[in-house]
């Protein structure tokens, strides 16, 4: 194709170049590709068309490199990857010839009466988009405009920023799919991709709470596209409030965000994949290695219909891009506190979202990594981004264009260069900046109004209509409910089993128990009744299911606390809450069985097994499923503490409790049946319930003539059932119960 454009991406970026055009790579500023880094030299290659596309070394220090050789001269063709400065690590270049109908912005795009929108080839338009479905979408041309019909994509299909399943899009509309957006020209659609470099606009946003409280109060600001913004202030100044309102984790009660010139809060169901949120907490599981959890993300990101191997690659270009390549395979726990945060900021870009915003990412952190981190942010602006950072650390605010400084109260006291605040405020460090804006919050929003800073940065905050902001509206899911099972399933079941500790400690504990039940004395167990009779078996029952109740409880009380943050972050891009608490509720049934019949098997391996049964044909059986069923329902029980918990430290002592009232209401250690309100008290307790099944399969009331005369002791079928189906309502209303809290957290973090 000798009349072929040229896309040329490198990291985030993309360049779209035509015949004739010339452009250098290299990292002064007067480069039309401006490269942030310190080995690329400051004009290092340029690339032409010369009747064909050639790509030249510029007498760079470092030179450039095709398939590891350094050379001075490359013909480029379609597919083309070149290395800059180094052969391993150096920033890569992919190239890729275009048709001219297939410039991606804008790109007019032919339409029959009937053409499909999607990743796949067989698609009318096809999107170079992994956020959109194989076959996404449907356009039938109707009147003025197109009949749009999703076809079941898992990001969804909008229309004005409503997502839609049949819509009319009009010449006035705008559809979009993933990063692309559509617009009607007669028979045609035009599309036009976010390539990241977007304006964004704060305009009067101002929160006020129920009480009348104003945590925000009039905050405006307008940033150009590629600009790293610092928000600064001291404690209370709303910096935190800011970062929910521009998120649209929690919206002003008043103004406007407008990204690319839409209502964010209009437009949020939309624009949300666009934007990425690193928390405060780290949103990694510390077992995992870096590119594990990169996996697990992006299989929990990206549609389900997306092959792994396109996945896998862009796993790969995100861990390349972030400097993550040596560390990959190192397991969390064991980085640094800056390549901890590089891999949360790592699991944002997975999406390639244009706006990224980051909490207090230099939190704890020495000077050296705090510096490490905000040169990543840098370069990630330089990369076509637009980053928010909220921060505390005043130390390296020269690598950011742009600094806003807040005040107590939501006000701001000064917005522009950051070489320009202390000049403004008359100051010679920022701790006296610090002190003067709290001490006098209002003078300094005054003095910031007034001044020509303000004049110049306002400029741009002309007043449009305001949109509504959809607080309560769902991420649409990526992945059926099924395929986030599994991924959820599998991610825990790798955790458990990188932690080796842990899950030595999950073998052990059954082993520990079974040891101890071994104190029991005679040797009877639950066979015949020895003579004279003793209480042998109604002991064994009490560390066989409060041993359960145990396990089962420990397994899973501080499962969700530990990961809320994790669980929050992921809720926010389309995790289904049904789908992460059957994946808990399936990890935990297997671990809590292995340790049932581990426990069991010991058990019985030195004491008689009962000698007759009530249903299954075996009375061995019957006492395993009884003490495993005892331990999952635990570990329901666990999942409900550790959804009320607010942080790990409050797990134990209800914990402890827990395991407390199940040893007194198991109806083995005192009598329970006929006591009121304490019989009605141990129908919450698995214990009672699993120790019922056991002493009906083992016949107690025979082995133990002087046990107390409880009729869930009975040994016949439908007694054992009642008791079985009382666990089974258990398990089931607990999950409700947790169900009903994980989905209630908050969503858009």
């Amino acid at each position: 194709m000798l009349d072929a454009s040229l896309e040329v991406r490198v990291g985030g970026r993309r360049w779209v170049l035509r015949p004739g055009d010339q452009a250098v790579f290299g990292r002064d500023d007067s480069c039309q590709m401006v490269l942030v880094d310190s080995r690329i030299s400051r004009r290092h290659a340029s690339v032409a068309h010369e009747d064909e596309w050639n790509l030249r070394d510029l007498d760079s220090v470092n030179g450039m490199y095709s398939q590891g050789q350094r050379r001075s001269l490359i013909a480029v063709t379609d597919a083309t990857s070149v290395r800059l400065a180094n052969p391993e690590d150096g920033p890569e270049v992919h190239f890729r010839l275009l048709a001219p109908e297939a410039l991606a912005s804008p790109v007019v795009q032919n339409t029959g009466a009937v053409l499909t929108i999607g990743r796949g080839l067989e698609n009318g338009i096809i999107l170079d988009d992994l956020l959109a479905s194989r076959v996404h979408a449907r356009a039938m041309v109707g009147g003025e405009g197109f009949e749009i019909q999703d076809l079941g994509s898992r990001n969804g299909t909008f229309v004005n920023g409503a997502q839609v399943t049949t819509a009319f899009l009009g010449p006035s509309d705008l559809l979009t799919i993933g990063h692309s957006s559509f617009t009607v020209e007669g028979r045609r659609l035009v599309q036009q991709i976010d390539t990241g470099d977007v304006s964004f606009v704060a305009r009067d946003l101002t929160r006020t709470l129920a009480d009348g409280k104003r945590l925000l109060e009039g905050v405006s600001f307008a940033l150009e596209g590629s600009s790293l913004l610092a928000v600064i202030g001291p404690s209370g100044a709303g910096k935190s409030t800011l970062l929910g309102a521009l998120t649209g984790a929690g919206p002003a009660t008043s103004g406007q965000v407008l990204y690319a010139g839409r209502d964010l809060y209009a437009n949020y169901a939309d624009l949300r994949n666009r934007i990425g949120v690193v928390p405060q907490d780290d949103v990694v599981h510390y077992q995992l290695t870096v590119r594990q959890s990169l996996r697990f993300a992006a299989e929990l990101r990206f549609p389900d219909d997306l092959d792994p191997h396109l996945r896998e690659r862009r796993v790969e270009e995100v861990i390349n891009e972030l400097g993550l390549t040596s560390h990959a395979d190192t397991r969390v726990s064991q980085l640094s506190g800056g390549q901890r945060k590089r891999t949360s900021v790592a699991l944002e870009l997975l999406t390639q979202p244009s706006l990224l915003f980051l909490d207090e990412p230099t939190s704890g952190l020495d000077p050296g990594l705090d510096k490490a981190v905000m040169q990543t942010l840098r370069t990630l602006a330089d990369g076509g981004r637009t980053v928010v950072v909220i921060t505390h650390s005043v130390a390296n605010l020269s690598l950011a264009d742009r600094v806003l400084l807040l005040a107590p109260g939501g006000k701001v006291a000064y917005f522009g260069p950051p070489e320009a605040v202390l000049p403004f405020f008359g100051a010679t460090d920022y701790a006296d900046v610090f002190t003067s804006v709290t001490d006098e919050p209002a003078a300094s929003a005054q003095r910031y109004a007034g001044s020509e800073l303000h004049e110049q940065h306002s400029g741009t905050l002309h007043p449009v209509p305001r949109g509504r902001a959809d607080e309560h509206s769902t991420p649409p899911r990526q992945q059926s409910l099924r395929s986030q099972v599994w991924t959820l399933a599998r991610r825990h079941l790798r955790v458990v089993l990188a932690d080796r500790s842990y899950a030595i400690s999950v073998l052990v504990m059954p082993v520990i128990l079974s040891v101890l039940a071994m104190a029991v004395p005679g040797t009877a167990g639950f066979g015949p009744a020895a003579s004279p009779p003793t209480s042998e078996p109604m002991q064994l029952l009490v560390i066989l299911m409060v041993g359960a109740a145990f396990m089962g409880t420990s397994l899973s009380a501080r499962e969700l606390v530990n990961e809320r943050p994790i669980y929050q972050r992921e809720r926010a891009v389309g995790l289904s809450p049904v789908a992460y608490l059957l994946a808990k509720l399936a990890v935990v049934a297997g671990l809590a069985f292995v340790q049932a019949t581990l426990l069991t098997f010991f058990v019985l391996s030195r004491k008689a097994g009962p000698a007759g049964f009530v249903l299954l044909g075996s009375g061995k059986i019957e006492l395993l499923l009884a003490v495993a069923a005892t331990a999952f329902v635990s570990a329901v029980l666990g999942l409900l503490i550790s959804s009320f918990a607010s942080t790990s430290e409050q797990v134990m002592p209800l914990l402890v409790v827990s395991v407390m009232m199940q040893l007194v209401m198991c109806g083995g250690l005192i009598p329970i049946s006929g006591r009121a309100v304490l019989a009605q008290l141990s129908w919450l307790a698995p214990s009672r319930w699993g120790y019922a099944m056991g002493a009906s399969t083992a016949n107690v009331k025979a082995l133990v003539p002087s046990a107390a005369d409880d009729a869930l002791w009975t040994h016949d079928a439908p007694t054992w059932i009642l008791s079985a189906l009382a666990l089974t309502m258990l398990a089931g209303a607990w999950s409700w119960l947790i169900l009903r809290r994980i989905s209630s957290s908050p969503k858009h973090q």
